[in-house]
């Protein structure tokens, strides 16, 4: 049903390259969150694979920490450690992945 006017965030996008190309298609962010750290995640194609544009970083808090925090409570203060699971994959810099993610959440928060 997406005609142009619908936009959002798929919470927690931990799926597969097919599934991204499906929520990409229809102009939706992703969610990256704790998961993508977790040793036996199992996503660092997907996470190659994702155009920049569509990418913005969560928590989930109180759930979801990232590695090394995995088990705790998660909180917000968190997010340079998805930030740079996401750097050290795209072989791109903490900074580049703040900046990306930064402006798509903007961009998401600011159109309506």
């Amino acid at each position: 049903h997406q005609d142009g006017n619908l936009n959002g965030v798929f919470h927690c996008f931990n799926g597969s390259i097919e599934e991204a190309k499906r929520i990409q298609k229809v102009n939706f962010k992703m969610g990256l969150g704790g998961v993508i750290t977790f040793k036996n995640a199992g996503l660092d194609e997907m996470l190659s694979y994702l155009d920049d544009q569509y990418i913005v970083l969560e928590t989930d808090a109180p759930y979801l920490s990232p590695h090394p925090h995995r088990g705790k409570q998660n909180e917000s203060s968190y997010i340079p450690f998805i930030a740079s699971k996401l750097a050290k994959v795209r072989g791109v810099s903490v900074e580049e992945v703040a900046t990306i993610t930064s402006k798509n959440a903007l961009d998401l928060f600011e159109s309506h």
